[in-house]
């Protein structure tokens, strides 16, 4: 279940790019003890919603940045929900439930005595870019391939040019680094280790490309995706989030986002 339910404050809320919002929050309210919460782990994310509200249920929003004190989310504005939470102001204040669902395991996790450091590329697309760039900063300098993929202006990359071995970009329409799309620039046999999220159609262009048998190699790497879906409760109860896997349904809030792409059917 969410370790937090309950109202913080709004530190800041500026638009980083078209329709696209870096909005900075509280932790937990004052009086709440840090050490009563643990921090968000990288790929987990929050139920938000802009308080008062039109709409009854929060958004889910993938946690970008956060430290002991603050917590920062890039907010794409789609709709009436996402709408109230980039119209937000320093001082105003959101309910917010979370951490919620499981997290990327780093790559640490997958060595093995042959394979001590596993080449690993970590891909963004849109949106999506946010909880992967969280991640591959939590990660040893120069570890990782990053690619990011926009249909034009890049955000929410500070720092990875420097941090990463690579940062490549593509835009849709050539505004900024490769003019395309992720396909034009990623190579699945140079990786044994791979991580996403992004839109469902680059999701299922990184299972296949990247799968056994669908790369045209003896072997593809190891993928993990971090998966888009519409939720209601965030708590797991009402299975609106349903993803269908090889073991049955699985519910994206709780026993997601992240799943193996070996397992997960788009």
């Amino acid at each position: 279940m969410p370790a937090f339910a309950g109202s913080v404050c709004v530190r800041s809320n500026q638009e980083i790019a078209p329709g696209v919002f870096s909005l900075v929050t509280d932790r937990l309210p004052v009086a709440t003890l840090v050490s009563d919460v643990p921090l968000p782990r990288a790929g987990q994310f929050y139920m938000l919603r802009s308080k008062p509200s039109a709409v009854l249920l929060g958004r889910p929003i993938s946690v970008y940045r956060s430290d002991a004190a603050t917590m920062t989310f890039l907010i794409l504005q789609k709709g009436k929900g996402t709408a109230e939470l980039c119209a937000l102001r320093d001082g105003a204040s959101l309910d917010l439930i979370g951490p919620v669902g499981n997290c990327f395991e780093p790559p640490a996790t997958f060595a093995t005595e042959g394979l001590p450091s596993p080449k690993t590329a970590i891909i963004g697309g849109g949106i999506g870019i946010a909880p992967v760039a969280g991640f591959a900063l939590d990660l040893p300098a120069r570890s990782f391939d990053f690619y990011a993929s926009f249909r034009s202006i890049p955000y929410g990359l500070d720092g990875l040019d420097t941090h990463a071995s690579r940062l490549v970009i593509t835009t849709e329409d050539g505004s900024a680094g490769v003019q395309g799309m992720l396909n034009a620039v990623f190579d699945p046999a140079s990786y044994d280790l791979v991580y996403a999220c992004g839109p469902t159609p680059m999701l299922r262009y990184v299972q296949d490309v990247c799968l056994i048998g669908k790369t045209g190699h003896a072997f593809g790497p190891v993928v993990f995706l971090s998966l888009e879906q519409h939720m209601a409760c965030g708590a797991g109860a009402c299975l609106g989030c349903t993803v269908r896997t090889i073991r049955g349904n699985r519910r994206c809030c709780v026993d997601g986002p992240v799943f193996n792409a070996a397992e997960v059917i788009l």
